[in-house]
């Protein structure tokens, strides 16, 4: 019996040619690239040949620059009065020519250039004469790297934009496209940061839609081949990513500037103050801290990891009465508040053990089994071991400890480092409890020293954001080596053999 025609299928090599929404996405999206390419250059060499429009951007700020320079440190007067004044009678006339619409570009070239002059002309008073001036004057490059970028953004979109007009049909280049739709989401990223920094928020919502061209791009790029939905979710999570650490870098910007310039909502500093770190170093006496942390941190995760294990050794591979009761209650304590316990044990350590002021009371409680959650974590670990194991080497003479050492722990290398790092993370972030026990400042953990550092000397923030990059580095390397064992031992915890 015949086929009928519509039961017939087509030739892999014509379904490739049949026209799909993701080709004409790419077509038309391909177009707009092009276009924003072209506007780009043309911005950008405006920009660094100060022809035309651009030149508003460069006295813009320029101002922005002149209002960064502060007039007093600690109370003490920085610059002498002539050249203070100067720079004040600048920055109005700068203001007045870039409020005025019906200013002239030479105006407006001759108001920038007098306020940048007035900038390098500060002079410094008799009580900061020592001091670097450069590293209070704004540089005025900002600008110019801004433009410049606009250049090199020009040839990503228009790269971006080409291969997709010209690829739009053939599905192997597919994933091609997709690398390009991530980084011409980066170039564009990127462009709306240097134009937040350089000319304002106000003006990089301007840039804010170009967002939607590479969003499109790979969204033809999925409707072409869905096997490129990887690349999609990549470019997601990164953009997540990026979220996630904007308050880390804000950090790190900060400690990088002067102290009248961390108020500002510039992404980058105008010069990279590092001598703030030994400045801060001076009174925040970070390695004494670093030492008793590690002091507490040390044994209590060794004990905590080592007491965990055996607890959960027990609840999952041995037989006795009253086991799924313990268990309960053991996992039952994790709905307790640990507020709720921090009285009754500050009266148990210092009126019965006279434990007062001393590291003891913040290691002794780890070695209860290091924590319910700890326990319930290594004993779903344990059960995805198969019982086979221990009956086997059981047979061969071992007992239940060589088992565990010699046998199942080598296996469960990802859960106990995870269950070692949560450890070392909460006694690491713990202050409430430190500050109960430990009063000298000599005994001061690196919670307890940034804590006061922040009180003592909230107002100089530039010194207090160094002390927080400095208190962040030691679990960011800890968390950065071990991040593979916990991913690892958090996705095979509750798998089965």
């Amino acid at each position: 019996m015949m086929n009928s025609p519509s039961s017939v299928a087509a030739p892999p090599e014509l379904v490739r040619v049949i026209p799909t929404r993701g080709k004409q996405v790419l077509r038309i999206v391909g177009v707009l690239f092009i276009l924003a390419a072209i506007i780009s250059l043309v911005f950008g060499i405006l920009g660094l040949l100060g022809i035309g429009l651009p030149d508003t951007f460069y006295l813009d700020n320029t101002i922005t620059e002149a209002r960064t320079i502060n007039a007093n440190l600690d109370g003490v007067p920085m610059w002498t009065e002539e050249s203070w004044q100067n720079l004040q009678e600048s920055l109005v006339t700068a203001r007045t020519v870039l409020n005025d619409r019906a200013s002239t570009q030479e105006q407006v070239d001759t108001a920038n250039t007098n306020l940048r002059s007035a900038i390098d002309s500060m002079v410094p008073s008799e009580a900061f004469a020592d001091m670097e001036v450069a590293e209070f004057l704004p540089d005025g490059r900002t600008v110019s790297v801004f433009f410049t970028y606009l250049i090199l953004l020009f040839a990503i979109l228009g790269a971006t934009g080409a291969l997709g007009f010209v690829y739009s049909a053939k599905i192997k280049k597919m994933h091609l496209l997709g690398i390009f739709g991530i980084i011409s989401l980066i170039g564009i990223g990127i462009l709306i940061f240097l134009a937040t920094d350089t000319l304002g928020y106000g003006v990089s919502l301007i840039f804010l839609p170009l967002i939607c061209l590479p969003i499109a791009h790979m969204v033809g790029v999925f409707l072409n081949n869905r096997k490129t939905s990887i690349i999609i979710t990549f470019s997601i999570l990164m953009v997540m990513a990026l979220v996630a650490l904007f308050p880390l870098w804000w950090i790190i910007r900060s400690s990088l500037m002067h102290l009248h310039e961390v108020p500002s909502m510039r992404f980058l500093p105008t010069s990279w103050v590092f001598s703030n770190f030994p400045r801060a170093l001076e009174r925040f006496h970070y390695f004494l801290y670093l030492r008793n942390t590690f002091i507490i941190a040390v044994p209590a995760v060794l004990l905590g990891t080592s007491t965990a294990i055996l607890c959960a050794y027990s609840f999952a591979r041995l037989r006795f009465r009253g086991k799924k009761f313990m268990f309960g209650l053991c996992i039952a304590s994790m709905l307790l508040p640990p507020v709720v316990t921090l009285i009754p044990l500050f009266i148990m350590f210092t009126n019965f053990f006279g434990l007062s002021n001393t590291f003891w009371p913040l290691i002794i409680p780890w070695i209860c089994g290091g924590g319910a959650f700890n326990i319930f974590l290594l004993r779903q670990f344990f059960l995805t071991l198969p019982k086979e194991l221990d009956e086997a080497a059981m047979i061969d003479g071992a007992g239940r400890l060589r088992i565990l050492v010699q046998i199942l722990l080598p296996s469960m290398k990802p859960a106990i480092m995870v269950v070692g790092i949560f450890i070392f993370m909460l006694i690491w972030n713990d202050l409430l409890t430190q500050m109960v026990y430990l009063h000298d400042e000599s005994l001061h953990t690196m919670a307890m020293g940034l804590r006061v550092f922040s009180g003592s000397y909230g107002t100089e923030w530039h010194l207090t954001m160094v002390a927080t990059v400095l208190s962040i580095i030691p679990g960011l390397l800890i968390y950065i080596f071990g991040q593979k064992y916990l991913i690892e031992g958090i996705v095979m915890t509750g798998m089965k053999n």
